[in-house]
């Protein structure tokens, strides 16, 4: 069965200069993401039946959430899962609505939700044992408009991931 997730994918532009930032811990021997895999995480469903995969594409079909901006402001490192990611100091309420709604129809769907308080971010490298953070500012603007559906498959070359579904956020 393939793995699933909901997830923002960003457009070209937005995607550079996450990688731009990444790119500037090259020289610390870290696992840098793929420029093509960058995204924020909505919710992680592992794996799903093609059964479930389409009643869940149904219900979030019905979907109607309005498009917001999310602006990238910090690099962080959690020690424990050994990831540098790229967040926001602020989440935007529009944010937490779409997560919020995501995870009802996944409810629906009888599949498991992620319990941990949700932290949109951005993962740039794996495996980071060490790191230094160069304390300067971050600004990423990102124009939310899409959500996307995501597969994701994993060979000798780590994940590959690829948009099964897309939905545009509306006015």
């Amino acid at each position: 069965m393939p793995r699933l997730f909901f997830a923002l994918w960003p457009g070209e532009e937005t995607r550079k200069q996450i990688d731009h930032v990444a790119r500037q811990f090259k020289d610390q021997n870290i696992k840098q993401v793929k420029k093509s895999n960058l995204h924020i995480t909505l919710e992680f469903l592992g794996e799903v039946s093609a059964e479930d995969q389409e009643a869940l594409i149904e219900k979030i079909n019905k979907l109607e959430l309005e498009p917001f901006e999310i602006e990238l402001t910090k690099i962080g490192w959690w020690r424990k899962p050994q990831i540098l990611w790229i967040g926001t100091m602020h989440i935007p309420k529009e944010l937490t609505r779409l997560v919020k709604a995501i995870k009802k129809c996944v409810k629906k769907q009888g599949l498991k939700t992620d319990k941990r308080e949700y932290q949109p971010h951005v993962t740039i490298a794996r495996k980071v044992k060490e790191v230094v953070i160069p304390n300067k500012a971050l600004h990423i603007p990102w124009q939310v408009n899409r959500f996307v559906l995501v597969v994701s498959k994993t060979n000798g070359n780590g994940s590959e991931y690829t948009v099964i579904k897309e939905w545009h956020l509306t006015n």
